[in-house]
């Protein structure tokens, strides 16, 4: 007895009449599978007679099917104790049969083997490439069905962006794509998407759609929302407000449960698929996740309870309390795990915080972003938490409003390069710590004016603020680091490499057990040791700065140890480690883009210098190849390759560097796919263009470049080193 479960939608039923129309006993040959036929047991109809005497139920043929000794038992929720009384009475006096049971859990009868039944891998968030997205099997089914309505449909780059997104706001449901898939006889993927945002309504059949079992999505999650008891939908309900996941301390918050009743309904919970065990912490505890459509069906059922701001205000306090908790750790021993439990519930945290702030507490959200400031910029939620603060803070005045939150403001405007305004809050917010007492924060409003005259070049100016920092006698934490960091910096920049080191390693020292203080300052020290002309010491010590920043997920710091890396390969001339060095410094591009902070960084003009020397080395066309590359590489890749822990690029051939070209952008396109062989109607697919329009494009192509067939368009590509896929 096999038993196919999971959530509305996912396609357990088409899945067991899959495996049923397939199935072959004893692993039949091509003779049995020609004479087989839909129905070939012959004793079909008898069966089910037996079956339906047996369980007492009036089972209909679409929810019993037979074929060659195997049921199948469609739909089995809806006559949970029929089918249970069947199985039971059938198994122990007819060895020969097996069962395949379709439906929401499992019958938890003795011999039973439970097969999950997930939803269509979607991606990941970052895919952008249209051909790695084509590849997605959401997105195929979703072109798919919709070629079934529209059959000229061909999704453009930006059409894939779009599915990809409505494929991940659909869980991947293959009966949610499919409905809406349906509507692409009227709106586009961008429309459709906006569409989607608003609600489980547009995936609501035509009245002319041939008639289902299951009619809606809607109507589908509402069944199984309706067998719960009532203690179970009010969980239900209650944790629809978290978003991306929850545990079972996050139950209990928002119930007021016990936890011993958390757990046993939790676990009825999962069992009928409305919620799903994402991920185990490390020690052990469960992770739960709902699909969007399940939680959105739960929230309209909270809306109309009346009970939604009760829940959401628990459920802000609860986070809120979570993240002060975990606040003191981010600068500590322990700043691994802090950062990765704030990572977990960070949607529940940016919800909680939209919560308190639309509620006139405010102030509570500021105290929130002050306690996790490391967390900010370690996720690369500087470009957000700076707007929101913004709105925050307009039309106050710097001198007296709370001087935290001018700090946290101005901090990250000087992470977003923003340097004049962060200059001008900082001088404000120093000035009027100085006269309040809080030496704390006058010394990190000076040691961040530091490092803005330092990527100013401005070095007298920095130094003179760093000293001003340390006179504060609170040279210590993030602080202490931006201090040192930054003397070690002008030391490097002035040629006296003997005081960089002694900086490094001397607050290095001091702050051990720090992570992110020991990471930045394992980089700085790797410059130092290259300046010196140790190229194995600086390597390593970059690298071993790297992992530090990597295990921590701290974005900005992966970004500035990739491009020291690329900094010291570049000093090395190597023509295969100026190859990684250029993919290295993509990847590092594509980083700081999503990470929104220059800090921390190489000293101000050594990576210009790099570039310089990377595109001496391996030439203009595999560098800019190379760079490509990197920018669309994961994080996870991107460290992987600078560790040594993937395989290095090979370093190619120099080329001269391309001549100018006088086509146009849509005749260069032409240009590639016909040097990558394409035919003209080819050519036209591509492109979406007609034939006729590819045939004049080709002709502008030839004439610019003095060609009389399309093998010289393909050499004139060739010979200009320009990717000939799609791809690039």
């Amino acid at each position: 007895m096999i038993s196919l479960v999971g959530p509305a939608g996912v396609g357990t039923s088409r899945l067991a009449r899959e495996f049923l129309q397939r199935w072959r006993p004893n692993g039949g040959g091509a003779a049995d599978r020609a004479a087989d036929g839909p129905c070939a047991d012959s004793r079909a109809t008898d069966l089910r007679w037996l079956l339906r005497t047996v369980s007492g139920t009036e089972l209909s043929d679409q929810h019993v099917l037979v074929r060659r000794g195997v049921v199948l038992l469609d739909d089995a929720d809806r006559h949970r104790d029929a089918v249970a009384t069947l199985v039971r009475s059938l198994l122990p006096v007819c060895p020969q049969l097996r069962f395949v049971i379709a439906g929401r859990e499992p019958l938890h009868l003795y011999g039973e083997q439970v097969y999950p039944v997930g939803p269509l891998p979607v991606g990941t968030a970052g895919q952008a490439d249209p051909d790695a997205l084509a590849a997605v099997p959401a997105i195929e089914l979703f072109v798919d069905r919709a070629r079934s309505v529209r059959p000229d449909y061909r999704p453009t780059p930006d059409d894939y962006r779009s599915l990809a997104a409505i494929c991940r706001l659909l869980d991947g449901l293959p009966f949610a794509i499919e409905l809406a898939a349906a509507r692409m006889t009227l709106f586009r993927p961008k429309a459709l998407l906006r569409r989607l945002g608003d609600g489980l309504d547009v995936l609501e059949p035509q009245p002319t759609e041939v008639p289902v079992p299951q009619r809606s999505l809607r109507s589908a999650i509402g069944a199984s929302l309706d067998r719960l008891g009532p203690a179970e939908g009010d969980l239900l309900d209650a944790v629809s407000v978290c978003s991306g996941g929850f545990d079972l301390a996050a139950v209990e918050a928002l119930t007021g449960i016990d936890p011993a009743s958390a757990e046993r309904t939790m676990e009825t919970l999962t069992a009928r698929s409305l919620v799903q065990v994402a991920a185990h912490r490390p020690d052990g505890e469960p992770r739960f996740r709902m699909l969007h459509t399940t939680r959105r069906y739960a929230v309209e059922r909270l809306r109309r309870s009346h009970q939604a701001d009760r829940v959401t205000d628990r459920h802000a306090a609860y986070y809120l309390d979570l993240a002060r908790a975990l606040a003191p750790d981010l600068s500590g021993p322990r700043q691994g795990a802090a950062l990765a439990a704030l990572a977990d519930e960070h949607e529940n945290l940016r919800h909680a915080c939209h919560h308190l702030a639309g509620t006139g507490r405010a102030p509570a959200v500021l105290s929130l972003i002050l306690d996790v400031s490391r967390y900010v910029v370690a996720s690369g939620r500087v470009a957000a938490t700076h707007g929101w603060l913004g709105r925050q803070l307009a039309g106050a005045d710097p001198s007296g409003a709370d001087v935290s939150g001018w700090l946290m403001y101005a901090g990250l405007c000087a992470c977003l390069r923003q340097d004049r305004r962060a200059r001008t809050l900082l001088t404000e917010v120093a000035a009027r710590c100085r006269r309040t007492g809080d030496e704390r924060r006058e010394a990190l409003a000076l040691g961040l004016l530091g490092q803005i005259a330092l990527m100013r070049r401005q070095y007298d100016e920095a130094a003179r603020r760093w000293a001003q920092s340390r006179a504060c006698g609170r040279a210590r934490g993030m602080t202490g680091m931006l201090v040192a960091d930054g003397m070690a910096t002008l030391a490097l920049l002035r040629g006296d490499l003997t005081a960089a080191a002694r900086l490094c390693d001397r607050h290095a020292s001091a702050s051990a057990g720090d992570t992110l203080v020991g990471a930045v300052l394992a980089v700085r020290a790797g410059a130092v040791a290259g300046a010196a002309g140790d190229p194995t010491g600086a390597q390593a010590r970059t690298r071993d700065g790297l992992r530090q920043f990597h295990q921590l997920q701290h974005r900005p710091g992966v970004a500035f140890a990739l491009e020291s890396l690329a900094v010291l390969a570049a000093r090395g001339r190597d023509p295969r480690q100026c190859t990684l060095a250029a993919r290295l410094v993509g990847a590092a591009e594509t980083i700081r883009a999503t990470a929104g902070s220059v800090y921390p960084s190489c000293p101000p003009g050594a990576l210009d210098q790099a570039l310089v020397r990377l595109r001496d080395a391996v030439g203009e066309p595999v560098f800019r190849r190379e760079r490509l590359a990197g920018r669309r590489a994961t994080l996870a890749d991107a460290v992987g390759l600078a560790l040594g822990e993937a395989e290095v690029p090979a370093p190619a051939t120099r080329h001269p560097a391309p001549p100018e070209t006088p086509l146009t952008a849509r005749e260069l396109q032409v240009a590639r796919l016909v040097a990558a062989g394409h035919t003209n109607r080819q050519v036209a697919v591509d492109l979406d263009i007609s034939e006729w329009t590819a045939i004049n494009h080709l002709r502008h192509v030839m004439r610019k470049l003095d060609c009389r067939s399309r093998v010289g368009v393909a050499q004139w590509i060739l010979h200009a080193e320009l990717p000939l896929s799609r791809e690039y």
